[in-house]
């Protein structure tokens, strides 16, 4: 019963309060102004910086080992300053490769390769080249995008085909005056022997090559490469299914060697990526909580604005304070009824704010789009519409309080007397 009281109670004042808000709508909107610009700021900065991390994410994922785990051996290790061999060390075969896509849960992809230098010919063009020896899946890691051509194709690398890939800055070397194009389909001498160009990469976008490259099978490839003073061992890349699990990954693959290698797994270093996709969600988190700070800023300065208009709302209806008190009226009711006043505001405003953050967001991308070419979306989470909500609620109190309590104070009979 008494529950109902007072819901009836806080009904009524809310539905007075609405009456006084209608009676004076320019000063209504004037006071929601800064509320809408607040709440519209804080929108489309949190939902323009979650795309941005978004489409961070998949650039990282696509384009570095961010997903990877890496299994390798050590070969030397550092003794009071000084490299000194290791010796014993596992050295990973293909047949290690598949049985870890087989046997370690979580794995979607493999690869195994080996990097060395190798020596390239053709019509009397020469150039030294780094050569990734690998299986055909290791596309699926380095993220390579071809000018022209393809890959080699898990056939070709599982019966050691002659063929090869060159990088673009290879290919314009070894090309001469001609196309790097030219060279698809073409024959030259890699390491010595006779090798089929497949494929030719596209050059990077922000320059050339830091390095001469070129990719070939694993199977069969040792000899192209050249003599080496130090041991060259394979590298296992192992792909999480999500930049999440990679953690989970990496703790498999560890007990997977030890159970397969035994004391073995001490020589090998097992290596994530993880620590580039941690700086970009730094650098995301700042983003946002800067661009929160100012938009929090603006709310502020439209709860000033709000506190201003209420208490010229508590000079004018100071008699109809007085009349209301007189009749019954408590002082919760007064200082409730200024506060659904100015919840009231500042719900309205966040409404219509929050839309218009999205509105701000979808521009503000689709001109991030046109400008850089990046797939860049907003993304709004149900934390960002808590948030517009919550800062609704939280202004409309801390800036109603002073106000309510000051109409609450009002004696009856000096409220009625008071011109």
């Amino acid at each position: 019963m008494a529950f109902a009281v007072k819901l009836t109670s806080l009904l009524e004042s809310a539905r007075v309060g609405a009456d006084s808000l209608r009676s004076n709508p320019l000063r209504t909107v004037l006071a929601t102004t800064g509320v809408i610009i607040g709440v519209a700021s804080l929108v489309a900065a949190f939902a323009i910086t979650d795309g941005v991390e978004v489409w961070s994410r998949a650039l990282i994922a696509r384009e570095s080992s961010v997903q990877d785990v890496a299994v390798t051996a050590r070969t030397q290790e550092r003794v009071r300053g000084r490299a000194v061999p290791v010796h014993g060390y596992p050295v990973l075969t293909l047949e290690d490769a598949e049985r870890a896509q087989a046997e370690v849960p979580g794995v979607i992809r493999h690869a195994l390769m080996l990097n060395g230098r190798a020596e390239t010919e053709f019509l009397g063009a020469r150039a030294t080249v780094q050569l990734t020896l690998g299986t055909a899946s290791l596309t699926d890691f380095a993220g390579l995008r071809f000018a022209g051509g393809r890959f080699f194709t898990t056939g070709e690398e599982t019966h050691g085909a002659a063929v090869i890939v060159l990088g673009h800055r290879t290919a314009t070397e070894l090309a001469g005056v001609h196309d790097p194009l030219w060279l698809v389909g073409r024959t030259i001498r890699a390491g010595g022997e006779r090798r089929e160009v497949v494929g030719v990469l596209e050059a990077p976008p922000g320059g050339e090559e830091p390095d001469l490259v070129a990719f070939a099978p694993l199977r069969g490839g040792d000899a192209l490469l050249e003599p080496s003073a130090a041991p060259r061992v394979p590298t296992l890349r192992l792909k999480a299914r999500s930049i999440e699990a990679v953690d989970t990954l990496q703790g498999q693959v560890v007990n997977w060697l030890a159970e397969r290698f035994g004391r073995g797994v001490e020589k090998l270093d097992i290596v994530v990526g993880t620590e580039r996709l941690h700086n970009t969600r730094q650098a995301m988190l700042l983003s946002k909580l800067l661009l929160g700070l100012l938009a929090s800023l603006i709310l502020a300065v439209g709860g000033i604005g709000i506190m201003n208009v209420l208490l010229a709302a508590v000079v004018e209806r100071t008699r109809e304070i007085g009349i209301r008190k007189a009749v019954g009226a408590s002082r919760r009711d007064i200082q409730a009824q200024f506060l659904v006043e100015s919840v009231t505001v500042t719900t309205v405003g966040s409404m219509i704010g929050f839309v218009g953050g999205l509105v701000i967001a979808f521009v503000g991308t689709a001109v991030f789009r046109r400008i850089t070419g990046a797939g860049i979306w907003p993304v709004v989470h149900a934390s960002t519409s808590l948030i517009a909500v919550g800062a609704a609620v939280v202004v409309g109190v801390a800036f109603g309080t002073y106000p309510a309590r000051r109409a609450a104070s009002l004696s009856p009979i000096e409220a009625i007397a008071r011109e």
